[in-house]
């Protein structure tokens, strides 16, 4: 693991579920203007451009740069090439670098616990999970410390998208207003988000309830689960027991036949050199 956590008796049960604002108003909003706006601004560009970033900065960004590249340090490349695909991922709406790492290895040092709250492990129904997650955080009652091995936190354009995470789509809608009008901003912006947010929280809350239990971790309260049906919509996050097996291996895709688009895309960088070396992980444990 590339970081340990500093205090070893805070009880992972004892957390607060509360309103978080600036996650609960975007998630909102996004849903709402798409609701009203998104049937009468239809058409097959802004479909076709709204999906093309969406599985960009989910499989670039969010699966690659964020969660193999930042939180696991599963691979090696230039820290230019990092800070690129870091920006893809925060382009997802799903908030800032350093916190999205934090709030990770907290759930992941809850969930492989003996018992934690139910907030981390999905334990409501998908109706009561739904409101909860997409609108609510978790605060415990004293912070859990990780100390890191790694210098993301201190990189001055990491700390930069973590504190301007939200405003990063300004440049994107102004982008979209003069080239499509508003019917682009409302399918490439609030269309594309709700997707990004949605199937976030959908992949944690199937991967952490059933499917295939292939490897139990032990001693810990929740086990991940391969979705393999839909491991190509989610760029592999869905085989969720192989990564919660094999966390630091940057190739989700164990058994024969899953789907890893996020692994995909590290094989592609890898062509041009742009990543040097990879955490791989087989069925074996090698």
């Amino acid at each position: 693991m590339i970081y340990s956590p500093e205090i070893k008796t805070l009880d992972p049960c004892d957390g607060k579920i509360t309103w978080a604002p600036t996650k609960s108003i975007l998630f909102l909003t996004c849903l709402t203007v798409f609701l009203i706006f998104g049937y009468s601004t239809y058409s097959p560009t802004n479909t076709i451009i709204s999906f093309s970033l969406t599985i960009i900065t989910l499989s670039f960004g969010h699966s690659v740069g964020l969660h193999r590249g930042m939180i696991h340090d599963s691979f090696s490349s230039s820290i230019q090439l990092k800070r690129f695909l870091i920006y893809l991922g925060v382009l997802t709406g799903l908030g800032g670098p350093l916190s999205l790492r934090y709030f990770h290895d907290l759930r992941d040092w809850a969930q492989r616990s003996k018992a934690c709250h139910p907030y981390f492990c999905h334990y409501n129904n998908v109706f009561q999970d739904f409101i909860i997650q997409n609108n609510c955080t978790i605060k415990m009652k004293e912070k859990q410390v990780f100390r890191y091995s790694n210098g993301y936190a201190e990189d001055k354009v990491i700390q930069f998208l973590e504190k301007t995470w939200l405003w990063q789509q300004v440049p994107i809608i102004a982008i979209f207003g003069y080239l499509g009008g508003i019917g682009l901003v409302v399918w490439g912006i609030f269309g594309r988000l709700f997707t990004c947010i949605l199937g976030h929280w959908l992949v944690g809350h199937y991967a952490h309830k059933k499917g295939d239990l292939v490897r139990i971790v032990p001693n810990a309260c929740t086990q991940g689960y391969n979705v393999p049906f839909i491991s190509l919509l989610t760029m592999g996050e869905s085989l969720h027991n192989n990564h919660h097996a094999f966390p630091e291996s940057s190739k989700f895709s164990i058994q024969k036949g899953e789907l890893d688009p996020g692994w995909w895309c590290i094989q592609l960088l890898s062509l041009f050199g742009w990543i040097k070396t990879a955490n791989v992980t087989t069925a074996e444990g090698n």
